[in-house]
């Protein structure tokens, strides 16, 4: 079973954290103070949420150091409003879909409300995994993001998804149908920010793969799909170590951030013929010029046709440049990405 440590200094949020988290979590959930934080405590955890409110970061900063040098996968949780949770989150490196902020209000509810985040939180940084920071490069070569920490690398095929109106029911649709074993999946879903994490959540627990938020330098393996978390741009690196998500900027990018064009560039860029594009139903032309880029590279691609469409927006400027070499309908769509596969292993 896994086991979750709670750190807060405030014994009512610590309190709070835990109990929302027992619900959540498929393991032990332990709470502590920050000064019972010690490196055997994190070295048994399999994640440490961290919560804390403005008034107690003089109390954390020594758990905080703890915490940084055991590089156990984190979650963060911060209450109320301020600089304080967000220059907690830049010391920690906490990327976006692990950071939870809840209003200084009825804390409780708060974070009631905000289960769906936590636990898409939970299973990304369990995805994730410890940081080792000393394997790791000062800094990243220029021009480049930085990889994720050592392991055995998945260099193989990549599907590129991106979907807009109508898109929630037809993701469902194509990853559900996705066998346990598939490559990993990328996914640009246009969305409001604050329902990627319930989202994703749904699509976890109706897959057979394992569905999560999209956070930095997170490496793809199979069966494993990654939702864009909304707010910052989604792309992909690859080197002799793997493959990996890169969030950048927060600019939109043809009205839209994340933007499936940005997306599926990067994969024709770094992975050339061994990736799949595929655009979903949508308003607009987002990732019509991203697939025909991938295409361009060698890339198979393929548009969802106007019949399954809700919105045959999205697919048809992507069939208007030539950009998708076959066209098929929805329910057809996940077994031809399964069948192109093999084929890309090769």
């Amino acid at each position: 079973m896994s086991r979750i440590l709670v750190v807060a200094a405030d014994p009512l949020l610590r309190k709070a954290v835990a109990g929302a988290l027992a619900t959540l979590a498929d393991g032990d959930v332990e709470a502590i103070t920050p000064v019972r934080v010690a490196p055997d405590r994190l070295a048994a955890a399999e994640v440490v949420v961290l919560a804390a409110s403005a008034a107690d970061l003089a109390d954390l900063e020594k758990a905080v150091k703890t915490i940084v040098v055991a590089a156990r996968p984190l979650v963060l949780v911060t209450v109320g409003s301020g600089d304080a949770g967000d220059t907690l989150a830049a010391r920690l490196k906490v990327p976006s879909p692990l950071r939870i902020a809840v209003p200084d209000l009825n804390v409780r509810d708060e974070l009631s409300r905000a289960a769906p985040r936590l636990a898409a939180a939970l299973k990304q940084a369990r995805l994730q995994g410890p940081s080792t920071p000393e394997r790791r490069p000062a800094e990243p070569p220029a021009g480049r993001d930085r990889a994720p920490a050592p392991g055995a690398p998945y260099l193989g095929p990549v599907v590129c998804i991106g979907a807009s109106t109508g898109g929630t029911d037809a993701l469902l649709t194509v990853l559900s149908a996705m066998p346990a074993n598939c490559a990993p999946i990328v996914v640009v879903q246009h969305m409001p920010e604050a329902y990627v994490g319930s989202f994703a959540e749904r699509l976890d627990q109706a897959c057979a793969i394992d569905v999560a938020l999209a956070g930095d330098a997170v490496p793809l393996r199979r069966g494993l799909a990654l939702v864009g978390p909304g707010g910052r741009q989604l792309r992909l690196r690859k080197d002799a170590r793997g493959i990996w998500t890169s969030l950048g900027e927060t600019d939109r990018i043809g009205g839209h951030c994340p933007a499936a064009d940005e997306l599926m560039k990067s994969a024709a860029h770094e992975l050339g013929r061994r990736a799949i594009g595929v655009l979903l139903t949508g308003m607009g032309r987002d990732g019509a010029d991203g697939l025909l880029a991938m295409r361009r590279a060698g890339a198979r691609t393929a548009a969802q046709d106007e019949a399954t469409s809700v919105v045959y927006g999205m697919p048809k400027a992507a069939v208007d440049i030539g950009a998708a070499d076959t066209v098929l309908p929805l329910p057809r769509m996940a077994g031809w990405i399964s069948g192109l596969t093999p084929t890309l292993l090769k």
